[in-house]
């Protein structure tokens, strides 16, 4: 937690901006702090070569007119034009990044943009030049077209390389972008221009939460094995500053998430109306008829023994996880009692987004709140199997035994997840309004996937 984000909600703003002051106060002052404001005016990016036009006189290179359509638009200024230079998962090589300096140097001059695409941005480049720029790009292996389309998925590092990951966003990724591409040609329009971003795990490193199709890994347990998975995510919307969130359908085995974006895009072709926009048809489809169209695929999964490649993720041919129970048979039933709570605790929070839908506020609060109890109880029952259902007696057993021995504890996010629930239990009912409600849930789903993993933990140990 080495982030000044902690520290202020640690601190509070009053006292940390008291402490930022309390510490300049002590430091000589140093003029080089500012100055560079004074500087700002000073720079801007000027075109190396005069505006023109692109000439169809001659044919253009093999490539070229799919790389125009994609990844070319006009710039403000008459005569230039932004070119993206598109990086499947964002990544190059040293070599590469040399030799796209060179480019640059020849088209725009020494200023290059960065996205959060993971893409490089070439702006004031002449119309006239862009096949050449085209044919550069190409021979340095940069030249993919598809940029700022379905094809061109964002993720973070996920299990590669993060120590939070949970599950192969990359790996997702890269799977997704092959099979997308080698359809793109035939893709309805609509979309082609849809956004899907992945992450690793619950945090947004991926952005999968202003995606037109976002997913965030996490993982289950099914036939005494450890199955990673993705929270499907739908409806956020990437314009007006992330103007809104999507909401969790459902988690689904990693290795079928292609066939969730195949449903929901032919889904979304089949049934929009004239020139609705994605977030438009979530909200006038409703989460409900969406996740009927993928929950057969949240069930039913095949053993280890008909389908070991199911149990590995995307990139990785180690198995994921093997869970070894090692117990009895009237643990097992202990068991197999809490995967039903916490399969009823994920249907609950399902629920409470349907009541959010409909504007039912009070009891979209009731509902998630609920599951949040529903899965602490799925736990506390493992070593506490006839524990009653009231929710003070369930907090307090949480408590004492999950948290307070840090059973629940994740790795790096702490207890976090569990103040969750605390929260609620001990303030009661949120403000009964769509943004408190909805965050709310986002929590109880959190709160349930954190429940998840400790089981998963607990089941091994």
């Amino acid at each position: 937690q080495a982030r000044l984000k902690f520290l202020v909600a640690k601190l509070g703003i009053e006292e940390f901006r008291r402490l930022v002051w309390e510490e300049r106060q002590v430091l000589t002052d140093d003029p080089r702090w500012t100055s560079y404001l004074e500087e700002l005016p000073a720079y801007a990016e000027k075109p190396l070569k005069s505006p023109s036009t692109l000439s169809e006189e001659k044919p253009f290179p093999e490539g070229f007119t799919e790389w125009q359509r994609s990844n070319v638009k006009a710039q403000k200024q008459p005569g230039y034009a932004i070119a993206t230079v598109a990086l499947p998962l964002g990544d190059l090589s040293s070599e590469q990044t040399r030799k796209l300096a060179d480019v640059a140097r020849l088209y725009i001059g020494d200023s290059i943009r960065t996205t959060v695409e993971q893409n490089f941005v070439f702006r004031w480049v002449s119309e006239a030049d862009l096949p050449d720029l085209y044919l550069d790009l190409q021979k340095i292996g940069l030249a993919d077209s598809g940029a700022n389309t379905i094809i061109d998925v964002t993720s973070c590092p996920g299990t590669d390389t993060c120590k939070l990951g949970i599950s192969a966003s990359r790996g997702l990724a890269e799977e997704l972008r092959t099979r997308l591409a080698a359809k793109s040609y035939e893709m309805d329009e609509a979309v082609r221009n849809l956004r899907i971003k992945v992450s690793g795990c619950f945090n947004s490193c991926g952005q999968h939460h202003v995606a037109d199709i976002g997913f965030f890994g996490n993982s289950r347990t099914l036939n005494g094995y450890k199955v990673p998975h993705f929270q499907v995510i739908l409806g956020g919307q990437w314009a007006e500053n992330a103007g809104a969130f999507g909401m969790t359908i459902g988690a689904v085995p990693s290795k079928r998430i292609p066939e969730v974006v195949d449903r929901i895009t032919d889904h979304y072709v089949r049934s929009r109306k004239q020139g609705e926009i994605f977030c438009d048809f979530i909200a006038r489809i409703g989460k409900k008829e969406l996740r009927s169209q993928i929950e057969n695929l949240m069930k039913n999964a095949p053993t280890f023994e008909e389908n070991p490649d199911f149990y590995r993720d995307w990139g990785d041919p180690r198995e994921f996880t093997m869970l070894d129970r090692g117990i009895g048979e009237c643990a097992g039933e202990v068991i197999s009692s809490s995967q039903f709570d916490l399969a009823d605790a994920e249907r609950e929070v399902f629920e409470a987004q349907l009541e959010l839908e409909k504007k039912n506020y009070a009891e979209a609060d009731a509902l998630a709140y609920r599951s949040m109890v529903g899965a602490s109880r799925a736990l506390v029952k493992q070593q506490y199997y006839d524990i009653p259902e009231p929710p003070e007696i369930v907090v307090e057993e949480f408590t004492h035994r999950f948290l307070d021995t840090e059973l629940f504890y994740d790795k790096y996010a702490k207890g976090k997840f569990a103040r969750y629930l605390l929260q609620r239990h001990q303030q009661g009912p949120v403000h009964a309004d769509a943004d408190s409600v909805h965050q709310l849930i986002d929590q109880a789903q959190l709160f349930i996937d954190a429940a998840y993993a400790c089981y998963a933990r607990c089941a091994v140990e």
